[in-house]
């Protein structure tokens, strides 16, 4: 069971590797297609956005006075307001004084400051219907979120100068719809480029992800382009969600086609493994245990060779059954020379006892028989094989006097010969390689009635081994020759065995013995 953990142990960690593989992969995969989506959206629009903002603040700048511009808005709010008639000739009036000549910004902004406030503020109402116009114009044929001009000095941060919208009407009634004058919550903690902005040179553009507002929950990509030393800027900006879900959405189909490739994939490398790895280890790990129980090198060699695998473990399958071929060979020497030695050990027993010669072989076969018809083991029936033929080892121990002697034995000899199963005992439990030998050789006088020796034992105190080597070594001793007399009729025999079931033998083994009887028609189990 251990072992076939170990298997399944093994293809779970083949598995288990394998998802983790696909799992960074995955991410990686995840975060590569997230990034290079976004980075190749960004930079497409970084320079629609840029083309736009630089297009804007060329014109806005040579047509408005924009340092003037934005110092009035952030003191007065009439500038979103219609231009009288009175204003209208005034601005025409004051047009040329105040661009007529070759000027600078700065010249124009200081021109501004000297005009009458009735003649400020008809310029203010006229220079934000331009910067409406141009915003709007640029915002009518572009999919932007928002354009629109901001105050971003630390004092006004989220003032809006202008914030065009998408609507057709004529150029001259443009700038009524350009939002303006509304204060946004623009923190500048939530705009990094804000304060980049303020500490930069002034005129470089710079991009961020942020909210408009601190009050709306969606983020836009913003472009910000100063309007010089103003504290202000153009700026256009992206709705930034439908970017992250597509975005997303293509992430989400990325991660469900790899996890689908990856239980394809795994489903594919576990079979791989199974037919390459899993099954020709496993058929080698169970052939190991199967030739360890039955040491049965022939079917382990034939199992063996149906692993064909050309890698490592075919080739382990190949030095394996090498392997079990020597080890086969070498345990058949070692049998054979432990047999060798138990039959010569069997035949100084025998003779010992020259009316007995051959009874030690005849036990132990009728023995091996007994335990094949009780359906033991094959190991089983080898083992008690040499328990029989060594169960009156013991003898040895006995004076062949008494062992060889024709009349009736007194008391005190039978004590003597009632003796040899202990000796029998002490010789073969010194063989520890094989205990069992000394088990048949103590208790096979045993009785299950509890009259037998040298312990008394009875009933399933008496070791099962021993009770059917006792129905043996009776059978024997009844089909044997004697000096007294010639073995039994086998009728006689059977009513023998009959009578003392229950009481001299164990019911399992003596009607296995009666079975044996019954299809030995012609006798032929005597000496």
């Amino acid at each position: 069971m251990e072992k076939k953990k170990r298997i399944h142990k093994l293809s779970f960690q083949l598995i288990l590797m394998t998802v983790i593989l696909f799992v960074i992969g995955t991410a990686a995969g995840a975060v590569a297609l997230y990034s290079g989506g976004r980075d190749l959206y960004l930079r497409a629009k970084n320079d629609m956005i840029e083309r736009d903002l630089k297009d804007l603040y060329k014109n806005v700048s040579s047509n408005v006075s924009v340092g003037w511009f934005i110092d009035y808005c952030r003191q007065n709010s009439d500038y979103t307001e219609e231009l009288t008639l009175r204003e209208d000739e005034m601005y025409n009036n004051y047009f040329s004084e105040i661009y007529g000549e070759i000027s600078g910004p700065e010249e124009r902004s200081e021109r501004m400051r000297k005009l009458s406030p009735e003649a400020q503020s008809a310029f203010a109402k006229r220079e934000y219907v331009i910067i409406a116009n141009y915003l709007s114009a640029i915002f009518l044929n572009s999919d932007y979120e928002k354009l629109y001009c901001i105050d971003i000095s630390e004092g006004n941060s989220g003032f809006v100068f202008c914030d065009a919208v998408k609507t057709e009407v004529s150029d001259e009634a443009l700038y009524k719809y350009a939002v303006t004058g509304t204060r946004w919550d623009y923190s500048a903690d939530d705009h990094p480029a804000v304060k980049e902005l303020r500490s930069g040179s002034g005129d470089e553009i710079v991009f961020e992800v942020a909210s408009l507002d601190s009050s709306r929950k969606t983020n836009s990509y913003i472009g910000y382009l100063p309007l010089g030393r103003s504290g202000a800027a153009l700026c256009i900006s992206y709705d930034w969600t439908p970017l992250q879900s597509e975005l997303m959405r293509k992430v989400v189909r990325l991660i469900v086609f790899i996890l689908i490739g990856m239980l394809v994939t795994c489903t594919m490398i576990l079979l791989f493994l199974r037919k390459v790895v899993i099954k020709p280890l496993s058929s080698v790990q169970l052939t190991l245990r199967d030739y360890c129980e039955n040491k049965d090198s022939e079917a382990a060699a034939a199992h063996l060779k149906q692993i064909t695998t050309q890698n490592e473990i075919g080739e382990v399958s190949g030095d394996v059954r090498e392997l079990v071929r020597e080890i086969d060979k070498y345990t058949d020497n070692l049998k054979k020379l432990s047999a060798e030695v138990m039959e010569a050990l069997a035949h100084t027993i025998d003779a010992k006892d020259k009316y007995t010669n051959g009874h030690s072989f005849r036990v132990a076969i009728y023995s091996r028989m007994l335990a094949k018809e009780l359906g033991l083991s094959p190991k089983e029936q080898e083992d008690i094989y040499y328990m029989g033929l060594l169960h009156d080892i013991g003898k040895i121990g006995i004076p062949n006097a008494i062992i060889n002697k024709t009349s009736r034995l007194t008391d005190e000899e039978y004590e003597i010969i009632k003796k040899h199963p202990v000796f029998g005992y002490e010789i073969l439990s010194e063989i520890r390689s094989m205990p069992e030998l000394s088990v048949g050789a103590r208790y096979h006088h045993e009785r299950i009635d509890g009259r037998g020796y040298p312990d008394g034992l009875k009933g399933e105190e008496i070791p099962y081994m021993a009770r059917i080597i006792a129905v043996a070594d009776s059978y024997d001793t009844m089909t044997s020759n004697r000096s007294y007399r010639e073995y039994l009729p086998q009728d006689a025999v059977r009513e023998e065995i009959e009578k003392n079931i229950g009481t001299q033998f164990d019911e399992a083994p003596a009607r296995a013995m009666l079975k044996i009887m019954d299809r030995d028609k012609d006798y032929m189990l005597h000496e």
